[in-house]
């Protein structure tokens, strides 16, 4: 049994959205210097990471709550689906499908880390500080493919994107036949960003308390508000 069609469809479809929802973020700021940093958007106000910071990201997201039921509940849709059907049902298959979801969130954490730090690109979640429903929907969908750089601008996350891409390739290589090859490759990468999609959704739209928007003497210096914490979506 390979993976359903659908999971392809939803490659182009998520990725067409998020590129779409990414350019407000991405073309208009690569046009001009970006201006001081406006007060109520959470997302301009986090410095840059510093090397101590990124790596300790890094290792927090590894072995967090949410990696963990992330792969949790992936093993679970593919043990529902029996996906793949040569690893078989029970504890055993379950186990299965579990490491494998594990490893390929770790594979593609670091190559993440790796790539974000050589490209100066910031792959946390910044909670958007809109109110509405449609201006917090587009931003956590185009979320999916944006990170925030060190001058404050949001553009397209090279290190996101091709570590998804990269780990949806080298996942096959633990897989059994039925699940191996580039047509199975696009699918789990079209389930990976769509469930990158859900949780920044879930993380913006859904979110009973906004973000504490920044005084102006934060905003001017570049701190950090004391009560926005970024929520991790590294991958």
């Amino acid at each position: 049994m390979t993976y359903p069609e659908s999971p392809r469809l939803l490659t182009i479809a998520v990725g067409a959205m998020s590129f779409f929802l990414a350019q407000p973020f991405s073309l208009a700021q690569r046009a001009t210097a970006p201006p001081a940093p406006p007060v109520g958007t959470a997302a301009n106000y986090a410095a840059p990471l510093t090397p101590a910071e990124r790596f300790h990201s890094f290792v927090t997201h590894l072995f967090s709550a949410e990696s963990m039921f992330r792969s949790a509940a992936g093993a679970a849709i593919l043990q529902g689906t029996d996906t793949p059907h040569e690893w078989g049902q029970g504890a055993e298959g379950y186990g299965r499908r579990f490491a494998s979801s594990y490893s390929q969130h770790i594979i593609r954490a670091t190559l993440m880390y790796g790539s974000s730090s050589l490209l100066h690109e910031d792959n946390r979640y910044f909670r958007s500080g809109e109110s509405g429903f449609w201006p917090r929907f587009k931003y956590a969908v185009a979320s999916t493919i944006v990170a925030r750089r060190d001058d404050g601008t949001r553009r397209l996350s090279y290190s996101r994107m091709s570590s998804y891409v990269a780990v949806a390739f080298i996942s096959r290589a633990w897989q059994p036949p039925s699940t191996r090859g580039p047509e199975n490759a696009g699918s789990a990468l079209g389930v990976a960003l769509s469930t990158e999609a859900a949780f920044n959704v879930g993380r913006d739209v859904f979110a009973k308390n906004p973000p504490r928007q920044a005084s102006l003497s934060e905003a001017i210096s570049g701190a950090r508000p004391q009560a926005q914490t970024p929520r991790c979506a590294l991958g």
